[in-house]
């Protein structure tokens, strides 16, 4: 009988020497996954937000335009009339812009334009009844966790959309109905 004297393997040394190397690469691929993975989610968000502020940008725009009459309610809403006796309302909530269409009372359509953490929006009357603004700002810095207790930002602010439209754009004037407070709203 012929044994074999040479002898193809890894010893135990080896092991335990190449075992430390296998797990260092693992983790930093395992890091690397997870960075890559949470700045595709930041990614996303932003996004999303853009499309969405370009959306209500959009539909503000084209609202104002076609309108006969605006009522401004609060700094905090805004009421559009149409010819065909619809009305356009749109609602600014703390983390959202509210968009309803009715006519003769009866609810047509309802859309709901959300901001980003730590947006916010006003509509800019001042210039009535040639001009009105929506302008949506946030602050650069914003906490992933916001303290209760802190709810105003403080410091510049970011101006994520400003939509200024002329009311009645094809038609000839506007009306401004007695519920509009004068200068800026917010």
């Amino acid at each position: 009988m012929r044994t074999s004297t040479t002898r193809r393997g890894i010893s135990l040394i080896q092991l335990v020497l190449l075992m430390p190397l296998v797990l260092t690469l693992l983790l930093m691929a395992t890091t690397w996954i997870h960075q890559t993975m949470t700045f595709s989610s930041a990614i996303k968000k932003r996004q999303s937000q853009h499309l969405n502020l370009t959306r209500l940008a959009s539909q503000f725009r084209r609202d104002v335009q076609q309108c006969q009459s605006i009522t401004a309610v609060n700094g905090q809403q805004l009421r559009l009339q149409n010819a065909n006796a619809t009305e356009i309302q749109y609602t600014i909530d703390k983390q959202s812009v509210q968009f309803q269409l009715t006519s003769d009372g009866k609810l047509i359509q309802q859309d709901q334009f959300r901001l980003a953490l730590g947006s916010d929006a006003a509509f800019h009357t001042s210039e009535l009844p040639k001009w009105i603004s929506l302008v949506v700002t946030r602050s650069p810095h914003i906490n992933r966790r916001p303290s209760p207790e802190k709810t105003q930002m403080d410091g510049p602010t970011i101006t994520e959309l400003h939509v200024r439209s002329s009311p009645n754009r094809w038609g000839d004037s506007v009306s401004l109905n007695a519920a509009q407070s004068g200068g800026e709203t917010k």
